[in-house]
């Protein structure tokens, strides 16, 4: 199964899920693939997670090891297009205070060049 497909903007990097939620199982195929982004040498990402219905821990798990993985790199991983439930899971766990969120794809993209 595809996860996510990926698209450039100048030197950003947007992932667009292709999921509402995944299982323990999923997570793994997911982190592979995931890894797979690491060994380019990009470090600017966009996840848009519009598709997932609920941000749940495993999804939040993702996310962080893709981040930790990337600061590694000197890099930087941005959100877009939360639901407010979504959203609402971020503030909840404080993780509002480690990911910027956006509302559109554009607006993360546009807050690397400033």
């Amino acid at each position: 199964m595809e996860y996510f497909s990926k698209d450039h903007i100048n030197d950003v990097t947007i992932v667009r899920f292709r999921f509402k939620e995944i299982s323990i199982d999923q997570r793994e195929e997911l982190k592979m693939e995931l890894d797979e982004l690491l060994k380019t040498h990009h470090d600017k990402y966009v996840f848009n997670v519009a598709q997932i219905g609920f941000f749940t821990s495993l999804m939040i798990a993702t996310t962080l090891f893709f981040a930790k993985e990337l600061t590694k790199k000197d890099g930087e991983i941005k959100l877009c297009s939360l639901s407010d439930e979504a959203m609402d899971v971020l503030r909840l766990t404080r993780l509002d205070r480690v990911f910027e969120a956006y509302a559109t794809e554009q607006e993360a993209v546009e807050s690397f060049q400033g």
